[in-house]
């Protein structure tokens, strides 16, 4: 009876000792596992972010340069327009003779000497504008907004202003020979200057400039 006793504890003892073994096994393996992965080099493991850092270097890279490149090859209108309701530069004393320029927007443009010549600015904002010797021989200024400007020693000449808003606007020593007023709102002085110099007849409506202004 001892003795059986005896040899089932020497089983006993057995079994557990291997058990522990296999566990520190088991331990031993996961160990080695973790300690594999966190000793992974510092370069393998930021790769994967170095290669999304460059590929998002190299996307804006591209933008930027697409948008130089389109900017460079713009037309001049759209280059001209600015957010603001104005123009990003000077045009004083450029040529834009010729050009449908309607969809800009002239408020204050420095546009003194600069050829407009048989342009189309119907309905265009020239408000305060700085349009000394600006030449508009020709032009198309149906309905566009001339007040507040200065138009000193410009030329009109055959321009049609049907309709165009000159409040404020000041016309000293212009040339209007064919030029086309009606339905433009002048006060009498300027009314009576403007009529002094008035003459032909403008060879796009066939309306005489004098009767165009109601000179008497």
């Amino acid at each position: 009876m001892a003795l059986a006793l005896h040899r089932s504890s020497q089983a006993s003892c057995s079994m557990s000792t291997a058990a522990s073994r296999g566990a520190w096994t088991v331990c031993r393996s996961r160990l080695s596992v973790a300690c594999k992965a966190s000793l992974q080099p510092h370069s393998e493991q930021q790769q994967p972010l170095r290669g999304r850092a460059a590929a998002a270097a190299a996307g804006l890279l591209a933008v930027t340069s697409a948008a130089a490149l389109a900017l460079t090859a713009a037309p001049f209108a759209a280059l001209a327009v600015s957010g603001g309701g104005g123009v990003s530069e000077s045009l004083a004393g450029k040529d834009l003779s010729g050009q449908d320029l309607r969809k800009l927007k002239l408020t204050k443009a420095n546009l003194r000497q600069t050829n407009l010549s048989n342009t189309n600015l119907e309905g265009v904002s020239l408000f305060g504008s700085l349009s000394e010797g600006t030449v508009f021989r020709g032009a198309n200024l149906r309905n566009a907004d001339l007040e507040g400007g200065n138009y000193e020693l410009a030329d009109f000449t055959d321009a049609v202003l049907e309709g165009a808003f000159v409040n404020g606007a000041r016309f000293e020593k212009v040339t209007i020979t064919g030029s086309d007023w009606t339905d433009v709102v002048l006060r009498k002085d300027v009314q009576k200057e403007l009529c002094a110099i008035a003459d032909g007849v403008n060879p796009t409506t066939g309306v005489s400039t004098r009767d165009s202004l109601f000179c008497p």
